[in-house]
């Protein structure tokens, strides 16, 4: 099912991959914020109270800022690694989305003898790939039994109306019947 292609770009879905790097830094933000505020509730304050009575006034709110700036300064290098790893991982996701769309279009188009559907070794959405393959492999077959039909109905619908043509004496009935014939014909095309 792998087949060896690769991908040219990593943003194959914007609008998702955009999205989903924008919830990813949002819960970075919110975890930084529960983060800090754990950390001052449950140790910094009481710590602050002690180191008060050790350090002068000055000095401790110099090792403080300090401290708060390293935090953000933390916060600040994760961010980029953790949305490049986001677009990595929604690029596992929107890269097969892209090609089951594109595939979809086919066979809303009519095309179902189409080559199965294949994803990368660590694409997402397989499942999904295989139900598809599943439904085209079924529907190649009766869509050609179908064309088949059709073409041989319409051989004997031309073949009916060359036969009435001949036949002067042939009723409007049997006509409107060969034409409901065609018309017909025309929609299961």
């Amino acid at each position: 099912m792998a087949d060896k292609f690769k991908r040219t770009q990593f943003v194959t879905d914007s609008s998702l991959q955009l999205r989903m790097m924008l919830v990813t830094f949002l819960l970075l933000a919110v975890f930084f914020g529960i983060s800090v505020w754990v950390v001052y509730v449950t140790g910094w304050s009481h710590l602050v109270e002690r180191l008060a009575n050790v350090y002068p006034q000055g000095r401790l709110v110099e090792v403080l800022r300090l401290i708060y700036m390293r935090l953000a300064l933390g916060f600040l290098l994760l961010v980029p690694v953790a949305l490049l790893v986001t677009l990595f991982i929604s690029h596992t996701i929107a890269g097969p989305l892209v090609r089951i769309k594109r595939y979809l279009h086919l066979m809303a188009r009519g095309e179902f003898d189409l080559a199965p559907l294949s994803l990368r070794r660590f694409d997402e959405l397989k499942e999904v790939a295989q139900l598809i393959n599943e439904i085209t492999s079924g529907l190649g077959p009766r869509n050609k039994e179908r064309k088949n039909l059709v073409a041989s109905l319409q051989s004997t619908a031309s073949a009916l109306r060359s036969d009435l043509q001949r036949l002067p004496s042939a009723g409007q009935e049997i006509h409107r019947k060969v034409n409901y014939l065609n018309e017909t014909l025309r929609f299961l095309e």
